[in-house]
């Protein structure tokens, strides 16, 4: 019969010795403990490796809490190897488990026509001149995200030299790349307005070569990746549902890829490889309602 129990205290002891955070050192001990009591009726280390992994698999649900048990195990049976308590075992019992791909959110077209609705009606009942500014700012970067599936990084860093208006075009730039996009007339005539109403708000910054301005001490440069999701955020909390730039750009993204067998559909979303479009593709929920 195998007995591992007389040997944690000593695998705690070699972790110490290792450096190894005290977070790590005290959740492999228990670890090592576990495994301990779950294989000490097993006849020989194969024997308790097929004890300890079915169980481990029954006993929870998560495949990270699964593989993070399996990573604590390999490092335990390394330390037993070293002292000679045992010799070889077979590894495949400890193999990382694949994970599941997680369902991304989509938002669905009825609460994406509410958040497309919120803006504006805050423009409507605005009670002075700065909330139906930054109303009418906030509508143009809502219906730009939900139209052109932009990324909040790619949305601040716009300017009005990247808008052509005779090609109706939107040069989008990355970190390392760019892409032009088509855009609606409806989309380009919002951006025309909210460019007029800023000039009329803040003068001073009237040449400034960003389109997303901000009210704070910085007149001039552009809003934050932050000002955008404390837009959408505000948004949330009125009504009621989580709505995020994320969720809003991958509805547009699954709205084209119904419609669409584009093989370079992918650069359209700014993504580097087809497959990555793919992947998302197949990871979305599909609530449309």
């Amino acid at each position: 019969m195998l007995d591992f129990t007389p040997n944690v205290q000593a695998f705690e002891a070699y972790l110490r010795s290792l450096n190894k955070s005290f977070h790590t050192v005290k959740q492999y001990t228990i670890d090592a403990n576990q495994f301990a009591s779950i294989t000490k009726n097993a006849e020989n280390i194969n024997e308790a490796l097929q004890s300890y992994t079915a169980e481990i698999q029954a006993l929870y649900s998560s495949t990270n809490s699964v593989n993070r048990k399996f990573a604590a195990i390999r490092q335990f049976l390394l330390f037993l190897q070293m002292r000679g308590v045992i010799t070889v075992y077979n590894e495949q019992y400890l193999q990382k488990l694949a994970k599941e791909p997680t369902v991304l959110a989509v938002l669905p077209k009825k609460q994406l026509q509410q958040a497309l609705s919120f803006w504006p009606h805050q423009y409507d009942i605005a009670l002075n001149e700065e909330h139906a500014w930054l109303a009418l700012r906030n509508t143009a970067i809502v219906y730009t995200i939900a139209e052109l599936a932009l990324k909040p990084a790619e949305l601040v860093r716009m300017q009005w030299k990247h808008l052509d208006e005779e090609t109706m075009e939107l040069t989008v730039i990355a970190s390392k790349s760019f892409r032009i996009l088509p855009i609606s007339k409806e989309l380009f005539a919002l951006l025309q307005r909210y460019q007029l109403h800023t000039n009329a708000f803040m003068p001073l910054p009237k040449h400034s070569p960003h389109i997303w301005l901000g009210v704070g001490n910085k007149l001039g440069e552009p809003i934050s990746v932050k000002t955008v999701e404390r837009i959408y955020k505000a948004m949330s909390e009125q009504l009621g549902f989580k709505v995020t730039a994320t969720n809003m750009r991958y509805h547009a993204i699954q709205e084209e890829l119904k419609k669409s067998e584009d093989f370079d559909l992918y650069k359209q979303f700014g993504y580097a490889r087809k497959w990555v479009l793919d992947e998302r593709g197949q990871r979305f929920n599909h609530n449309g309602k």
